[in-house]
């Protein structure tokens, strides 16, 4: 495990952190937040120009050709610097849709930011796959997709739409267009553009595998995801904790410094503490899978401890700001926001432990 990015991955990282620094500001947020899409179309257009839309799909497509480690090396920078929503929903989309299908001929609209995947995989108050309503009718140039997913990131705006469906026993996952889906957003508190997207009998463009291996690749798209989300959450981990630093440095009680008190010492303390252990944990993960190891139980245990380590965090930098980190002009509120979001898709904790338990008693 290298926990140290390369030259090459520290450069790209300066890049990203460059970028964020210049253009991601607490006013430009808070605006974007009023726009329909949560992004400003000019920012879209150098996301878009700075190739971070194909970083992770591959050269023939107009991408970058670069892997999983890269991909989280660029999201751990989009966490950290709070990049909206919506532009690493694109980058997720697009690379799952290359991991399924590396000559897929939509990646190469999905690597200009021209077109956007979107996952649907929940269900209401559903997200294990037997349980799953949605369902795959006919064979061949025929079939059809019906049912309803929820929780759909981009939902409503997204061009094309990877879902996981049933077909008799088997979990299929299969490629279908936007025009064939209905959409109803929902109203989220961390302001992702999510939606109930229904099919009725929308048509399907590709199914990925085969009924056998659609549960394999479905299981490999999420651990894929995770993985992404991991690197997310210890940016923003890192954000926050530099943020809370930095202002108990400054702000005064009872005539001396905030970081003076040992209290504040030691919460600072656990909260780099829970940081670091967060980092390791994360990467330890992230480089596994990349390496092609889905063996073990790395994974699990990282996504149980991170999403409850940020969750915890951010609350100790909202409690050594006072008031300052409640209002809607400070950025530590969206990172907040992002740990309560980012730990209910990719990293609730009951499942993540469970997962943890039975590879250890198999």
């Amino acid at each position: 495990m290298r926990l140290t990015p390369t030259a090459e991955q520290q450069e790209l990282k300066d890049a990203v952190r460059r970028f964020c620094q210049e253009q991601v500001t607490p006013e430009r947020l808070a605006a974007w937040q009023k726009t329909p899409t949560g992004v400003d179309e000019s920012c879209w257009r150098m996301v878009a120009e700075l190739g971070w839309f194909g970083l992770g799909l591959p050269v023939s497509a107009g991408g970058s050709g670069l892997g999983l480690v890269e991909v989280a090396c660029v999201l751990e920078e989009c966490g950290r610097g709070l990049v909206p929503r919506r532009v690493i929903n694109a980058i997720r989309g697009g690379v799952a849709l290359a991991q399924l299908d590396m000559a897929n001929s939509h990646l190469a609209a999905a690597a200009r930011g021209e077109a956007i995947v979107t996952l649907a995989f929940d269900e209401e108050s559903v997200r294990v796959p037997s349980a799953y309503r949605t369902r795959v009718t006919g064979s061949g140039g025929g079939a059809r997709l019906t049912g309803e997913k929820w929780y759909v990131p981009e939902g409503a705006d997204a061009h094309l739409h990877i879902i996981a469906a049933r077909e008799g026993s088997g979990v299929w996952l299969v490629l279908v267009s936007s025009e064939h889906a209905k959409a109803s957003p929902l109203r989220t508190f961390d302001g992702e553009r999510q939606a109930v997207v229904r099919y009725n009998g929308a048509p399907i463009m590709q199914r990925f595998g085969s009924a056998k291996q659609g549960m394999d690749a479905l299981l490999a798209i999420q651990r894929q995801q995770t993985a992404l989300a991991l690197a997310e959450m210890v940016g923003g981990m890192d954000a926050a904790l530099a943020m809370t630093v930095a202002y108990v440095k400054e702000r005064e009680q009872f005539g001396q410094k905030l970081a003076l008190f040992q209290a504040v010492q030691h919460q600072v303390a656990d909260m780099a503490t829970a940081f670091t252990a967060s980092r390791h944990l994360a990467w330890q993960a992230i480089t596994r899978l990349a390496a092609g190891t889905t063996e073990g139980h790395e994974l699990a245990t990282a996504a149980a401890f991170v999403g409850q380590a940020f969750k915890r965090l951010t609350l100790s930098a909202h409690h050594l700001h006072g008031g300052a980190g409640y209002v809607i002009e400070h950025p530590l509120h969206y990172h907040a926001e992002r740990a309560q979001s980012l730990c209910i898709r990719y990293a609730p904790e009951a499942s993540a432990l469970a997962d943890v338990a039975a590879q250890l008693l198999d």
